[in-house]
């Protein structure tokens, strides 16, 4: 299996390979029903600049947690199961990092791919399990940013 979306695998694919793929992988893993409620804000929300980019930071990370617990009900049928969740949760992590948070300069690729290994060896079976992770993996990044 090539491209099982490690840290030895993510190091040597092209940059826009793997933004294209992480997109298409979000997307088809998130209804369009569900990304339109949870990027729906309320007026309040949108009214102070703080206000909204905890809204957005929250939408960011519901959308997230959505995909994840999709991968395992779309990959459970698989010839291959486990091995195709922990690929595509790598992945949709990795997208979480790199392009809906944009941390690549607060923590290392390297320890990005440590925390997502730990996540994806017992992962939660659902959204809102993964929501609660993915509120410590930010913890957990921002604790490694502040040692850096």
């Amino acid at each position: 299996m090539d491209r099982d979306y490690t840290f030895n695998c993510l190091v040597t694919m092209p940059r826009h390979e793997l933004e294209e793929f992480s997109h298409r992988v979000v997307s088809r893993m998130v209804p369009e029903e569900s990304m339109k409620e949870i990027f729906t804000f309320e007026h309040d929300n949108s009214t102070s600049e703080d206000r909204k980019q905890t809204a957005q930071l929250d939408a960011m990370l519901r959308l997230v947690a959505v995909a994840l617990g999709e991968v395992q009900y779309a990959f459970s049928e698989s010839e291959n199961a486990i091995q195709n969740c922990q690929r595509m949760q790598r992945l949709i992590l990795w997208h979480s990092y790199a392009i809906l948070f944009n941390l690549e300069e607060a923590v290392t690729l390297e320890q990005h791919c440590e925390l997502a290994e730990r996540l994806v060896q017992h992962p939660p079976k659902e959204a809102l399990g993964w929501l609660a992770i993915l509120s410590k993996l930010l913890q957990d990044y921002s604790e490694l940013a502040v040692k850096k």
